[in-house]
Parts: structure tokens; C-alpha cells; sequence
């Protein structure tokens, strides 16, 4: 199947001048060819009546025609290719021109006043056309005698003549024809420039902090150029207005959070209602962690500029060292460096932070960060540990927000299902498996299209 719109229109527009192009050339190698039969004709039927105006019949039913009155030249060299005769009624020959040498073999004979036009194939191979009359001559003593005179010329000639025709003209056609098609392919190149500038523009908001489609299009493609732009600026300002409400948000309940939190320290208060309080707090805590996380969440959107992984993904390992010096973990980053993939910055450092921190609080010492992108425009992110690995029985079930998979760290059971909201608002899967160094592996696919 054809994707390429040029393509497409090329193709269309082969096939229709290819079709164009036969059906002109047939039928002009028709119409040629019948006008110069007929005009083979007409000369055969010409040199007809003048050899019949010069002929003479004796009473005794003699033909005779002077080889000077002759009105052709080659009807006196032998065998120049035109030949005349006539027959009797009994078909033997009285009377032939110079040029014939042997008789052609008529199989029928025209009526009286009639034409009758034939081709025929003589011994030696030779093609002729004949062209045959049929007339009677009463001589001045009353004697009436029935003949018939046939005209014939070689056909190689015309043949050849037809032949040469054909080559020239199918030469110059496909000649035509390939002019045409280069001369269409500049017009397409031409008339789908502004598409292709269209798709240039489009690539760049994917790799450039632009996020504007710039220039002047034609008419056709202004309107969608215009609904692109008020789309990207409204996507922008709507996520831009939702962070910053989320941030207004945050920041309003600090305070009296804070309030809260003083009151629960308060020594005037009973233990059962200072341990209620802390409860509660730290529940509304967690809650809004998890509710702010999961609503920065950009999601999948169209246009998104192409980020490259490797420098997040070095940048949070180099972090992550620090935090974990005491242990001594290890990063080892092996994503390439060529690799950009169409998220949310926000987004893929939340993410690839969740999971590589969770990894090394529950490894060892060595965490191995990967990732891949097929042809198919799939990417695979996968986070290896050397821990124990994934307990629960039900490694899926770590997904769920408050779920945790051990008790005795500290953590509210958020991170795993922070990093799943975000897998998900990009139409992705999160599995959870064991990774080749025996610990835990979660393994993140996203199909980019």
C-alpha cells in the first residue's frame, strides 16, 4: 500500500498519461494506416482508369496497350514492384505490363463494373495488394467481350513505409511521455512544498522548545496551521495554569498543616488524642502526596517534544549515589545516548526517579537502568536490583496506592503507584518481574504512535 501522498499522485497521474499516451498512439497509427490504404488505393484505382483510357480492343478481340502510353514508369521495369494485366473471361491473361514476370493467381473475379480489392501471397513469398475491375468492350462490329484488369503493387514497400511510421511515432510519444512525468513530479515537488515544510515544522516542535508553527501557508493548509497553534498555546496554558494551582494548592496547606501538627505536639492534650491527631495527619499527608503526584502527571500528548534519556536518567543516578553513599549503590546506566523519546519531562523524571530510588532502597548495591525502542515505535524501560527481590506473591498488587512490600523502611506505599498513574496516563503497561541478578525488575512498555 502507497503512504506517500506524492507517491500517490504520481502514480495516478502515470497511469492515466500512460493510458492517454496508448490510446493516442493506436489511434493515430489507425488513422495513418487507413488513410494511406486508402490512398493506396486510390492511386491503384487511378492507374486503373488511365490504362483503361488508353487501351485499344481489335475486332477480333485483341488487347492492346502501347508499352509507351504506359502511366507509370515502373509498370515497363521488370519486376519493379507495380504490375498490371488483364484477364478474360476465362481467366487467362491477354495482355501484361512489362514488369510482370510470371501471372498472378486470381481466385476471384469482380462482376461486371465492380471493384474488388485483395491481398495475396504469389510463390516466391511476395505480399500483394490488387485492386480488380471487372468491365466488357463491344467492339465497333457489335462484338462484345468481357475482361477483367487488375492492378497490383508489392506491399514491402508500404509495409517498411508503416514500420519506419510506428517507430517514430511510439519514440517521440514515450519521449512525450517521460517529459511529462518529470514535468509532473517538478509540479508535485512544487505543489506539496508547503506539506513537507508543514511536517519539517511539525518534527521540530518535537525536538525544539518552540512550541509554535511559524511561516505562511497556502490557503488549504492555513486553517490547520492556525487550529494547531491555538491548540498547542491552549494545551500549554491549561497545563501550565493546573501546575501552578497544584503548586497555590501545596503551598496553601502548609500552614495549616503546620498548625496541626503543633497542636498534636501539644502536652496539655491526651496521648490517645495527640496519636489520633498525628494519625490523621500523616494520612491527609499521604494522600495529598500521592494526589499532587499523580495530578502533575502530563500524560500523553500530541506534538510532545522528543527528550533525550540517558542525561536524566545520569542525572538522577548521580543524585541517588549520594543518597545512598552509606550503602554503596551502584548505577549503571545503559541507555544510548542517541535514544529521544516523546514524554514529559516532568513526567519521565518522576518517573525514572520513583522507580530508580525504590530500587536502591531495596537492593543491594547495584541498580542497572536500561532502555530500548523498536522499529514499531515501542520503547522498553527496565529498572534491575540485586535485592530479594519482589516477596509478595502477587508482585502486581505493589502497584496499588498504600500497598508496600516491606513494612520495617520507612514510606507510605506511594512511589510504585505514583510511577504506574504516570505508565498509565501515557497508555503504557508496568510489570513487575525478577531481574537477571535475582532482585527485583520493573519493566515499563510505551508505545509511542
Amino acid at each position: 500500500m502507497i503512504n506517500s501522498l506524492r507517491a500517490r499522485l504520481l502514480a495516478a497521474t502515470a497511469v492515466l498519461l500512460l493510458a492517454f499516451i496508448g490510446l493516442t498512439g493506436v489511434a493515430l497509427q489507425t488513422a495513418v494506416r487507413e488513410r494511406a490504404e486508402q490512398a493506396e488505393h486510390d492511386r491503384l484505382q487511378g492507374l486503373s482508369y488511365a490504362l483503361l483510357g488508353s487501351a485499344e480492343i481489335t475486332d477480333g478481340g485483341q488487347f492492346n496497350l502501347a508499352s509507351r502510353v504506359l502511366p507509370e514508369s515502373d509498370l515497363s521495369r521488370p519486376d519493379s514492384g507495380l504490375y498490371a494485366m488483364v484477364l478474360d473471361e476465362k481467366k487467362q491473361m491477354v495482355w501484361h505490363s512489362p514488369s510482370l514476370l510470371g501471372s498472378i493467381d486470381m481466385p476471384d473475379l469482380p462482376a461486371v463494373g465492380q471493384w474488388r480489392e485483395m491481398r495475396i501471397t504469389r510463390d516466391n513469398g511476395n505480399r500483394l495488394l490488387t485492386l480488380s475491375f471487372g468491365f466488357r468492350w463491344v467492339t465497333a462490329n457489335g462484338k462484345d467481350y468481357r475482361y477483367t484488369l487488375v492492378v497490383a503493387e508489392n506491399t514491402a514497400a508500404f509495409v517498411k513505409q508503416m514500420q519506419r511510421f510506428q517507430s517514430v511515432l511510439w519514440t517521440l510519444l514515450s519521449a512525450a511521455a517521460l517529459v511529462l512525468l518529470i514535468v509532473e513530479l517538478l509540479i508535485l515537488r512544487w505543489g506539496l512544498a508547503p506539506l513537507r515544510r508543514l511536517a519539517r515544522n511539525l518534527a521540530n516542535l518535537e525536538s525544539d522548545d518552540e512550541r509554535r508553527l511559524e511561516g505562511r501557508y497556502p490557503d488549504e493548509i492555513q486553517p490547520l496551521v492556525s487550529n494547531l497553534n491555538t491548540m498547542l498555546a491552549n494545551d500549554q496554558a491549561r497545563l501550565r495554569r493546573y501546575r501552578n494551582a497544584l503548586g497555590d494548592l501545596a503551598h496553601s496547606l502548609k500552614t495549616p498543616m503546620a498548625i496541626l501538627r503543633g497542636i498534636a505536639e501539644d502536652k496539655h492534650l491526651a496521648d490517645d488524642q495527640r496519636n489520633a491527631l498525628r494519625s490523621q495527619l500523616a494520612r491527609m499527608n499521604d494522600i495529598l502526596d500521592y494526589q499532587l503526584q499523580k495530578a502533575a502527571a502530563a500524560g500523553k500528548r500530541s506534538l510532545t517534544r522528543r527528550l533525550a534519556l540517558a542525561p536524566i536518567a545520569e542525572r538522577l543516578g548521580r543524585a541517588l549515589t549520594k543518597v545512598y553513599a552509606e550503602h554503596g549503590t551502584r548505577f549503571d546506566i545503559r541507555i544510548a545516548k542517541t535514544l529521544r523519546v516523546p514524554v514529559d519531562e516532568g513526567d519521565i523524571t518522576e518517573l525514572l526517579g520513583t522507580l530508580m530510588d525504590n530500587a536502591a532502597k531495596y537492593g543491594k548495591d547495584r541498580v542497572v537502568v536500561d532502555a530500548t525502542r523498536s522499529d514499531q515505535g515501542v520503547l522498553s524501560l527496565w529498572i534491575d536490583d540485586n535485592g530479594p527481590g519482589f516477596c509478595d506473591a502477587e508482585p502486581q498488587r505493589l502497584l496499588e496506592r498504600g500497598v508496600r512490600a516491606d513494612s520495617t523502611r520507612e514510606g507510605q506505599g506511594l512511589g510504585l503507584a505514583v510511577a504506574a498513574e504516570i505508565v498509565h496516563a501515557y497508555n503504557g503497561k508496568i510489570e513487575l518481574t525478577t531481574s537477571d541478578m535475582g532482585g527485583g525488575r520493573v519493566r515499563v512498555r510505551i508505545t509511542e504512535s
